[in-house]
């Protein structure tokens, strides 16, 4: 299996991460009952482990095969993200190349199914524990982040040596691709440049796909919890932006009656908008209320390192990217909905104007009338 020059992972962890919405952006109830308040309100910060099940994953890659230890968890983010984290203990000789192509080709298998197969099994279940009974839209999309960590491995190199040998292959699997494209020499250096690691001798080499780990004995579960907490936070405004999206089609229909209807405050279109207004508002104070704290490095966490690597997740991930773009279309939304009023007062002001002069000119000609 070993092929002279190639990175061989003689003892390493692959820990893939998939985050996915299970439905409870705004309301905790449920949450509470399931996981307890007391547990909350001491991690309200960090991801709440709620499930630890044990398994087998095989690696596959062309002919070669290897068959692996799996622990699996189940990560509760109180804001309505959760993350099914599989950790597969690789003690066996493999290639590095190897397992990136398993990864890409779907060819890691716990438990009998393809990671695919198995992770919508796993996210199905714990959805149901969160929300037992209800029909609830979630949504489609799963946010996917790979960590390699490197225990054993040969030719035995420290980071720099890594860095200067390996560079292509370690920027592949933090690019999350396989292709045989070129890649610049300035893409590998921005890739191995992003280490968050505490000391010179380790490595924690992050992207928007995956984090390459040497070393970091003991401090790898923290930066784990917040590298958790950073991708938990980007779904979590892509979901936002989401609902807020069906929520702006509602409010443009709404606008299109204002402009074709003299009697539009007459109509449903007014409360249907503010009925967008609402939950798009109920959203807003979400992340004014919790969101902004958690995003905030100093209320997270004190130590000043953790704040540095935690700041650097999110600038990496593009959270604020994501943050920015939602609350654009709250503001939005809401100077829409001001517009919206202040059309329907005019047209308001315009019937009651129209009625004064109808009642004026009734008691006119009515005593014309009367006197007939």
């Amino acid at each position: 299996m070993d092929a002279a020059g190639d990175l061989t992972i003689l003892n390493g962890k692959l820990t893939i991460l998939l985050a996915f919405g299970h439905g409870g952006e705004l309301d905790k109830t449920q949450l509470k009952k399931f996981i307890g308040t007391e547990v909350i309100a001491e991690r309200w910060n960090k991801p709440i482990e709620v499930e630890q099940a044990e398994g087998v994953a095989v690696i596959v890659a062309g002919s070669e095969k290897i068959t692996c230890s799996a622990n699996i968890y189940t990560d509760v983010f109180i804001a309505g993200v959760s993350i099914l984290r599989t950790e597969i203990e690789i003690r066996d000789r493999m290639l590095f190349n190897d397992i990136l192509v398993a990864l890409h080709s779907n060819t890691i298998i716990i438990e009998g199914l393809d990671f695919q197969s198995f992770a919508n099994t796993k996210i199905n279940e714990i959805r149901e524990k969160l929300n037992p009974g209800k029909k609830i839209s979630y949504y489609p999309n799963l946010k996917r982040y790979t960590l390699l960590r490197l225990r054993e491995f040969t030719p035995r190199l420290d980071q720099k040596g890594l860095k200067e040998q390996y560079g292509e292959i370690i920027t592949r699997f933090l690019s999350g691709e396989t292709s045989i494209r070129a890649l610049h020499s300035k893409e590998i250096t921005e890739k191995l440049a992003n280490d968050l690691s505490y000391y010179d001798e380790d490595l924690f080499l992050a992207s928007t796909e995956g984090v390459f780990i040497l070393g970091c004995e003991d401090y790898i579960k923290d930066l784990r919890e917040l590298l958790e907490l950073a991708i938990t936070l980007l779904l979590l405004f892509q979901i936002y932006d989401h609902k807020i999206d069906s929520e702006i089609g509602n409010a443009f229909d709404a606008i299109k009656k204002l402009s074709s209807s003299r009697y539009y405050f007459l109509t449903q279109a007014p409360r249907k908008l503010e009925k967008s207004l609402l939950k798009v508002s109920e959203i807003g104070l979400v992340i004014l209320d919790e969101i902004e704290d958690i995003m905030n490095p100093h209320k997270v966490t004190q130590d000043w390192y953790y704040q540095s690597a935690y700041q650097k997740m999110l600038n990496t991930l593009k959270v604020w990217d994501f943050e920015k773009v939602v609350q654009h279309k709250i503001d939005s939304l809401q100077d829409l909905y001001t517009t919206a009023r202040e059309l329907s007062s005019q047209q308001l002001a315009m019937l009651l104007e129209v009625t004064v002069v109808i009642l004026i000119l009734w008691e006119v000609i009515r005593p014309a009338f009367v006197g007939g």
